[in-house]
């Protein structure tokens, strides 16, 4: 292993390598806990039943890359991250959902804080929601520009995972879907129990 300057530590091989195999063994588990964390499709309501993306399991930074709807750094100490999406058959409304695990729950509030401060600081983009809290913590908003305008998502804390949750076409405006709510409630529920 080399260390700085390029200078070899000596005896540090095996440690290494047990901890490799402990690492690896540590993110099937979380990848598995992720995906686990994901709605299934009996969970959705009625019109939204129709899987389009069948759940996926991937581990960081691939999962995680920043876009311009996502907050830079947000899964920096991520360890797995989940994907599924569900439609209606007209393809007018979907629900996309990407649950995100991390190490603790120190890591998963740190990444959180980022995902508030993002949509709270994008007045132009987003609108946030008051309504119920799920989870932990969470924020709800509303795009208010372009193709994600009336689209409403909900970025949920439980345990050591950050949930986020989009409705597309949910076409409020200035309340929480109820459907956008009852969905978030239930993955919460699921991020808890599996974090």
């Amino acid at each position: 292993m080399w260390f700085g300057r390029r200078q070899k530590v000596q005896g540090f091989g095996a440690v290494v390598l047990a901890m490799s195999f402990a690492l690896a063994g540590c993110g099937t588990s979380a990848k598995q806990s992720a995906e686990g964390a994901l709605p299934p499709a009996d969970s959705m309501p009625t019109e939204l039943k129709t899987v389009t993306n069948k759940p996926s399991s991937t581990l960081p930074p691939k999962k995680c890359k920043s876009t311009a709807d996502r907050p830079s750094g947000w899964c920096d100490s991520a360890v797995a991250g989940s994907h599924v999406a569900y439609g209606n058959t007209d393809r007018s409304k979907r629900a996309v959902f990407d649950a995100v695990a991390y190490h603790n729950d120190t890591a998963a509030k740190k990444a959180f804080r980022k995902w508030k401060t993002f949509v709270e600081g994008h007045a132009s983009k987003y609108r946030v929601l008051n309504g119920d809290t799920f989870g932990s913590d969470s924020v709800a908003f509303v795009g208010t520009t372009g193709a994600s305008r009336d689209d409403q998502g909900a970025v949920v804390l439980a345990g050591s995972f950050v949930g986020t949750v989009d409705y597309l076409g949910s076409g409020k405006q200035d309340a929480v879907d109820a459907t956008l709510s009852k969905m978030a409630k239930t993955f919460a529920e699921r991020m808890q129990k599996q974090g």
